[in-house]
């Protein structure tokens, strides 16, 4: 009997070993995301404000003024401006002391509005309450919803605001320094005791530098694509909205997919929308010489830039920043299409702080915006100056697959040996100066995803030839870097039954391709792409690799579920970053259309826009994000090739200091018609030889005359000219017009340019 025990007894423990040891190969299977699971270890590190000059501790030296302005209190002040304080609502003008003008956060009544809007243009701080039983949003300002208690600090002021009916408390502080009025919420200071209700949005001195209808000259400016104006003059109400863009792109974790327009159900029509690429707004009146570009410093990735020309709502012009702690979205229960809207149960935390970077006299421009910004991204962002050598930017296709019988046949379009041929041959040219990315040069072509080894096709030379290719390149003088989609998965090619997203409805994100290859791409899960990145730099290290271009993670940021954790852009964002920090030890990177988060990553930046995205109520586009980054970065412009104003976007990038990039392959890109690359249409490298020769000559030429300089002015003038003026005295006339036209006594032909020294 005591034996027939034992013998169960072993039995037992060892199928409970069996039993465990699954458990822990099943657990390390499905759990790469072990590190991000670990919560209570996140750290922030993409979001580390610049240095403040507050002096909390110090006494107030207003304390007891009793100079005022429209019911506010004088309470700070540097060498230009001041700043006074209305302490019920928070609102607060800002003087400047040379001039008089005055930028005022909250606007008076103008009898037209309801005692909502009226609330929210006078209150400082306005939040979008969320009520838990009907899942509605309702706007709480401060006036008679709210109780505020100021002290006065060193060099601005500490609010303590609580709202007694809905359960919130939290703090505001604002300061007034030589860079600007900063307002920071601690994300430690936001309680919410409510059951019911919980904050949805909270909204940042919406008003601030607001203007009625036409009463005042200037503009509101918007960071859609590469900058954009919206003028402050009388619309007479035909515009019905503004803008209202999320930074850094929609969030797929909620947002639902969608294309405009498809032609045969396969070719996107329209386009899309530009990102927000920078978390930047800004309003200056050139009237009185006075404005502010706002930065958002903590808080942008989940926060979303506004602006409304006057007729939007109110009569009055305004742009703000608004910053959301949660998301109210719908949950399917049923395959028949029932669902239920659900409020997301944790917010997001962090610290949110705005700061107003005050321009002022000469400065008070979209020029003056963009210097301002230079300035925060060189001294408080961690962005360094990078060599900015003229080059021309080649991105040149390998392979990609077509369906053959039972499995995929490879369209290789350009082999090593091919692209060594073209990069001699463009040397012979002269052409010297080159910048070559090569896309699907991996086994499975372009979309087999994703990529963990170092392994090429054999149909463009196998992983011999294209390290003999690196080498050769090397050898030339030619910045070469192997192409890697780090975000996707394709579920054809790879195993994505783990470490692949789920929405915050716990469905599985599907992104549709419109192709007939490979139809759905996946999005990896953050600490996955770590992962599968850190094995592939070791890849790389064994064969000398040291030159990554990298895309997909550079520019899509989402909330997102996996294995019973949800994790918010934030975190998404740090994951990204950690990867980048190891990667910028030890890799060359160019990083395609990427955020600001990561500038500081990359040597140079692929695809950025030269305009925006045209909406019906702006004005005018503008070169901010060029004006900021030229001579700090280079910048490379999408592809010539599919250009349909070849001669109007050649004078851009004049214009613009963006370098050219050509999108090429070897063969004939009919051979790509039924390969997910199927819209290449035009790319053969015989047929574009001339036109790079062309775009590098001249372009090199006005690039070696302006290298190392800011632009310090950019203006456009009515007889189609732009005139660009750089730290060196250089100065470029670029003529947009079908007539020869002079400015400035310097004549230009008709859609032509000229360089000036002065």
């Amino acid at each position: 009997m005591k034996r027939k025990g034992k013998t169960i007894k072993y039995l037992f423990v060892s199928i409970l070993l069996l039993v465990l040891i699954g458990a822990g190969v099943l657990y390390k299977t499905i759990s790469s995301d072990k590190v991000q699971n670990k919560k209570a270890e996140f750290i922030n590190i993409v979001e580390t404000a610049g240095a403040e000059d507050a002096r909390e501790s110090e006494p107030n030296p207003f304390k007891n003024s009793n100079q005022t302005i429209k019911e506010h209190r004088l309470i700070a002040e540097t060498e230009d401006y001041q700043l006074y304080l209305q302490e019920n609502t928070l609102s607060v003008i800002i003087v400047d002391k040379t001039t008089g003008a005055m930028l005022e956060s909250t606007a008076e009544d103008d009898g037209k509005t309801n005692e909502s809007w009226k609330n929210f243009m006078q209150s400082g701080i306005v939040l979008e309450v969320i009520d838990n039983v009907s899942t509605q949003l309702t706007r709480v300002s401060l006036l008679n919803e709210a109780e505020v208690s100021v002290s006065l600090i060193g060099d601005g002021f500490l609010a303590e605001i609580s709202y007694e009916k809905y359960g919130f408390s939290l703090e505001v502080k604002g300061t007034l320094t030589e860079k600007g009025f900063t307002v920071t919420i601690p994300d430690s200071s936001i309680k919410e005791t409510s059951e019911q209700y919980k904050i949805g949005n909270i909204y940042v001195y919406p008003f601030m530098g607001n203007t009625y209808l036409g009463e005042r000259q200037g503009y509101m400016f918007i960071p859609d694509g590469n900058g954009a104006l919206i003028y402050l003059e009388d619309n007479e109400g035909k515009y019905s909205s503004g803008f209202s863009q999320k930074v850094y792109g929609e969030n797929i974790g909620f947002d639902e997919s969608y294309v405009l327009s498809l032609f045969w159900d396969k070719f996107q029509t329209v386009n899309n929308s530009e990102y927000i690429m920078a978390p930047v707004f800004g309003m200056v009146h050139t009237d009185t010489k006075l404005g502010y570009l706002g930065i958002i410093e903590e808080g942008s990735f989940d926060a979303a830039i506004e602006a409304y020309p006057n007729g939007a709502y109110t009569d009055y012009n305004w742009i703000t920043s608004k910053f959301r702690l949660r998301q109210v979205y719908v949950q399917p229960t049923s395959k028949s299409g029932g669902s239920t809207t659900i409020v997301e149960k944790e917010r997001t935390h962090s610290n949110i702080r705005v700061r107003f970077a005050l321009v002022r006299e000469d400065e008070a421009n979209y020029v003056g915006l963009a210097e301002k910004y230079r300035a925060y991204l060189l001294e408080d962002a961690g962005l360094a100056e990078k060599e900015d050598d003229f080059k021309i930017r080649l991105d040149i296709l390998a392979n990609d697959v077509e369906n053959w019988m039972i499995f995929k046949k490879d369209v290789p379009v350009t082999t090593t040996k091919q692209v060594k041929e073209i990069i001699e041959d463009l040397n012979k040219q002269e052409v010297t100066d080159i910048l070559a990315v090569y896309r699907g040069w991996q086994k499975g072509g372009l979309y087999n995803l994703p990529v963990t080894k170092y392994k090429a096709d054999n149909s463009i030379g196998g992983t011999s030839g294209v390290t003999r290719l690196v080498e050769s390149m090397k050898d030339m003088g030619v910045d070469f870097y192997l192409y890697q989609d780090a975000l996707r998965a394709n579920p054809d090619t790879s195993n994505t039954t783990f470490n692949v997203i789920k929405k915050m409805d716990k469905r599985l994100f599907e992104e549709d391709t419109y192709k007939d290859v490979y139809e759905t791409m996946v999005y990896l899960t953050p600490s996955k792409t770590l992962e599968n990145m850190d094995s592939l730099m070791q890849s790389y290290k064994k064969e000398g690799i040291d030159k990554l271009a990298v895309s997909g993670v550079t520019n899509e940021l989402f909330s997102y579920t996996y294995s019973g954790q949800t994790y918010n852009r934030l975190e998404t964002a740090n994951t990204y970053a950690r990867m980048f920090e190891t990667l910028n030890g030890t890799m060359d990177l160019v990083l395609e259309e990427p955020f600001a988060y990561l500038w500081k990553y990359a040597s140079a930046i692929n695809n950025i826009p030269t305009g925006s995205s045209d909406y019906i109520y702006t004005d005018q586009d503008v070169p901010f994000l060029s004006i900021a980054l030229k001579g700090v970065i280079p910048m490379y412009g999408d592809y010539i090739n599919f250009e349909a104003n070849k001669q109007k976007y050649f004078l851009e990038l004049v214009e613009t200091g963006i370098y050219p990039s050509f999108y090429l392959t070897w063969e004939d890109p009919v051979k790509l018609l039924y390969t997910n690359s199927c819209d290449v249409y035009s790319s053969k490298y015989s047929v574009y030889k001339d036109e790079i020769i062309d775009y590098y000559q001249k372009l090199k030429e006005v690039n070696e005359a302006v290298k190392g300089a800011y632009i310090t002015e950019h203006e456009k003038m009515s007889s189609g000219v732009t005139i660009v003026s750089y730290s060196n005295g250089i100065k470029i006339y670029v003529n947009y017009s079908e007539q020869q036209k002079t400015e400035e006594g310097v004549s230009v032909e008709a859609m032509s340019y000229k360089v000036v020294k002065e």
